[in-house]
């Protein structure tokens, strides 16, 4: 039980939420259990969709589910040996006087896994160019790691010439990385498309299931984006703020039947946001967004800025 303030200044008790014995709160629950039953009834009506969750596609059709690979052991193994360089700047950054017990202690661990990895690069089928990238990079952060650990830390300069050094490998892998995936997801949509209607192929949708304040990029997102016939968003200054209809990414969610039950959400609420509002993206914003901003407006005298032009508010 809370106690706050009322605007006479007196302590009262205040609970917010509708208990469920209030006519109101039943009331509510009577929307929420309509509304997933409906949305069970729009995702079985949708497929045939497709998730993209962590290395796995998982089609579903037919009331059938299929999964397939989108993405080998390859992708994980440029990423990590593109972290190193990045573990090493974290440890190491933003430091004054001398490092530490604790400071060396994680970088001798460092070290020691660093090391390990670098003698266990032959053998994993890295091309040649490949392998002399991984042996840069790790080779390079063995050295730094050395020096840091020989003088007591290192000079910003010299961990800034480190990094900028680093730039060219690391990106390389990150393009390996990203061709690997978008080879490995396009082998298995082009098996799956092949075997479907032509009509289930233009019906078709995606779900990418992605960390929370994911990047703008994400490879599975373009891969569909253009497959599908979407907007193709790629840097973020040409990325369209319009949600499309046949891609959709799923924030802080790497459940298949959460996933999934995005794709009929947004379904569901164009539907709706058409025959309440006139507006099929409408319940892609806050219900209660226009009328926030137009009391924000009044209270604070300001508008919110155009897009692109953030924090102009005048």
């Amino acid at each position: 039980m809370v106690e706050r303030a009322s605007s006479a200044g007196a302590p009262r008790e205040v609970s917010a939420a509708l208990a469920p014995a209030d006519p109101l709160g039943a009331l509510n629950q009577a929307f929420l259990d309509a509304y997933a039953a409906r949305r069970e009834a729009v995702l079985a009506s949708i497929e045939p969709i497709i998730a993209q969750i962590d290395d796995s596609l998982i089609l579903r059709r037919g009331g059938r589910r299929f999964e397939g690979p989108a993405r080998t052991r390859r992708y994980h193994e440029l990423k990590v040996v593109a972290h190193a360089p990045l573990a090493v700047h974290a440890l190491l950054s933003g430091r004054r006087g001398a490092l530490d017990g604790e400071a060396r202690g994680r970088l001798a661990e460092l070290r020691r896994r660093i090391a390990a990895a670098a003698a266990d690069l032959d053998g994993r089928g890295f091309t040649p160019e490949q392998l002399a990238r991984q042996r840069r990079i790790l080779g390079a952060s063995l050295a730094l790691l050395d020096e840091a650990s020989a003088a007591g830390g290192v000079a910003p300069e010299a961990l800034s010439a480190f990094t900028r050094a680093q730039t060219q490998d690391v990106l390389l892998n990150a393009e390996d990385a990203a061709r690997d995936q978008i080879e490995t997801m396009h082998a298995t949509v082009e098996a799956w498309r092949r075997d479907m209607t032509p009509d289930e192929r233009e019906r078709l949708r995606a779900v990418v299931a992605v960390s929370h304040m994911a990047r703008p990029g994400n490879v599975a997102a373009q891969y569909f984006s253009i497959t599908l016939g979407e907007t193709w968003q790629g840097r973020f200054d040409q990325e369209d703020l319009r949600p499309g209809k046949r891609v959709l990414t799923a924030e802080a969610t790497f459940d298949e039947a959460e996933a999934f039950a995005l794709l009929a959400t947004h379904a569901l609420d164009a539907g709706v946001a058409t025959r309440f509002f006139g507006e099929e993206t409408r319940l892609s914003r806050d219900i209660l967004a226009d009328a926030a901003e137009r009391i924000l407006a009044g209270m604070f005298h300001k508008e919110p800025a155009p897009p692109g032009q953030a924090g102009a508010g005048g």
